[in-house]
């Protein structure tokens, strides 16, 4: 902290406190209204204006908490909710998906206000669906705060706005995201350190040579034939997905309809080739040539395979949205994002993602605002740091083995495993999809691990996850107040280990159970 930044929060403490007293646990309705009369534009680096603060009353296991309503200059949109009592001193961010564009963190506030926690997120500094991309064509300064530097500045008006609503300096302060928020959670450990004090990143988009959203340019045109019309009929998706699923199941020793390590699994589409007059239950040529491609994944005109990985084996069943031709919601996303945000210069509305050059581009998405790739995190490191990433095996949108190579380079530039697990984990979910959804144990307390590890010392080296259904590591079943998980009856639990451990069956007792699963270490 910089000496004029402790001058201007000392001064706000100071204020607080006179008109308000020094608890630093509770606030009332009077301080909730009268926050909006507070002057926060000389917050250092985010002059900040509250249009609106109001008291939103207890529901269910989320307590009466302030809604704080702001503006960080010059654009850039704010949303805190303050819990009025049992605040525990800690401060959580959430992120957004996709190009953002409105408050969808506050999703996952009430989880959070019913653990205690301050909850805060972010617009990224524009208001649009969040998919569509328009808001950036020739807009540097609106790609430079969805790139960096809108989390930045509504973190510190976040901040400074809790504090001097409860009086007291924030205790710890933490980050979760998932996709778009996992692209957040990794800027912010690289170009903002000293933000956090733990951080969780899960599926993180990269923009880089790397991966996504390569996969998403990749997948919505490997389909589309000749003659412009899609290749392999999405009704078929369900016979290649159960083929997929009886050839690869087992492979981590237990058969329960998701896959431990699709990397593990050996499974040629051809295996479902019709044969001659069969017209069902089977697939073509052609439309075997486009199950290949998908599974490969980019590759250059001179057939080098891309570093992104290409669909994981047990995602089929989420091919649709991908593969159904130049009207699918995908394929215009992918428009979107390649007119106006990816490109150094946006190409603008003319442009095709079908005219991408994968000899040329990929590498220049690595000049975007968006960027997310560099694994040097030492400086969030040296301050005492802990990240937490995660990543399904069952994404369609963004395969695993994108954070996994990030992974893997991260685990190289901070000087070995040990260095790198001394501050950094990655947690990989059999059956989880896209952030959230599956048929795996796709629940986990992970803001609660994060917690643990940064206050207590106590690093995640084994993890517990709960089937409940459409849930994710960083959403928390409805009405959750963080104290019993089975309470909503998980169908099964299972072990986690950090990367690149798994966890295997033992072969004796219930399979529901995740007693009866042992580590193993991967022997890739």
């Amino acid at each position: 902290m910089t000496s004029i930044q402790a001058i201007v929060r000392l001064s706000a403490l100071i204020v607080a406190i006179q008109m308000w007293g020094p608890s630093a646990f509770a606030a009332t309705e009077e301080q909730c209204r009268a926050l909006s009369m507070q002057d926060f534009s000389r917050v250092p680096d985010a002059p900040t204006r509250i249009t609106a603060s109001t008291v939103v009353p207890a529901q269910g296991a989320v307590p009466s908490y302030c809604r704080v309503e702001a503006y960080i200059a010059p654009q850039v949109g704010y949303e805190g909710h303050l819990p009025l009592d049992n605040w525990n001193g800690k401060f959580v961010f959430q992120g957004c998906g996709a190009m953002c564009g409105s408050f969808q963190g506050l999703s996952s506030c009430p989880a959070a206000l019913a653990k205690g926690y301050a909850c805060a997120t972010t617009d990224m500094g524009h208001r649009a669906p969040s998919q569509d991309g328009k808001w950036a064509y020739q807009n540097p300064t609106a790609e430079i705060d969805v790139g960096h530097r809108a989390t930045h500045v509504a973190t510190v008006a976040g901040k400074a706005i809790a504090e001097v609503f409860y009086g007291a300096e924030i205790k710890r302060a933490y980050f979760q995201g998932c996709s778009t928020g996992g692209r957040q959670a990794l800027v912010e450990a690289n170009r903002y350190p000293l933000d956090y004090d733990g951080i969780i990143g899960g599926a993180p988009v990269l923009y880089s040579p790397m991966g996504p959203p390569l996969q998403l340019f990749w997948d919505v045109t490997a389909n589309i034939g000749p003659d412009g019309k899609p290749i392999l009929d999405p009704a078929k998706l369900p016979i290649l997905a159960k083929a997929v699923m009886n050839a690869c199941d087992a492979t981590d020793g237990l058969k329960d309809g998701t896959i431990g390590d699709p990397r593990s699994c050996k499974f040629d589409p051809a295996a479902l080739k019709c044969s001659a007059g069969q017209t069902s239950e089977c697939l073509t040529d052609s439309e075997i040539g486009v199950v290949r491609k998908l599974y490969e994944g980019p590759r250059t005109s001179k057939g080098l395979l891309k570093r992104v990985g290409g669909q994981p084996f047990g995602t089929e069943l989420s091919w649709a949205g991908f593969i159904g031709g130049r009207n699918s919601a995908n394929y215009n996303w992918a428009n979107e994002n390649l007119r106006y945000l990816a490109f150094p210069l946006d190409p603008g509305p003319g442009y095709d993602v079908s005219q991408f050059d994968w000899d040329r581009d990929p590498q220049r998405l690595s000049y975007s605002h968006m960027t997310a790739a560099n694994p040097d995190l030492e400086l969030f490191a040296e301050k005492g740091g802990k990240l937490i990433l995660f990543h399904g095996w069952a994404d369609p949108a963004i395969p695993a083995t994108v954070t996994i190579g990030y992974y893997e380079q991260l685990t190289r530039t901070m000087g070995g495993p040990k260095a790198t697990k001394d501050f950094a984990r990655l947690f990989l979910l059999p059956g989880l999809g896209h952030c959230r959804g599956g048929a795996g144990a796709t629940y986990m307390d992970v803001l609660a691990e994060l917690d643990a590890w940064v206050e207590g010392g106590r690093a995640p080296d084994q993890v517990m996850s709960y089937a409940v259904p459409d849930t994710g590591p960083n959403e928390a079943p409805k009405g959750y107040n963080g104290r019993n998980i089975q309470d909503f009856k998980p169908k099964f639990t299972r072990p986690l280990f950090p990367y690149p451990d798994q966890a295997r069956f033992s072969g004796k007792g219930d399979p529901n159970d995740a007693k009866n699963f042992k580590r193993v270490s991967s022997d890739r």
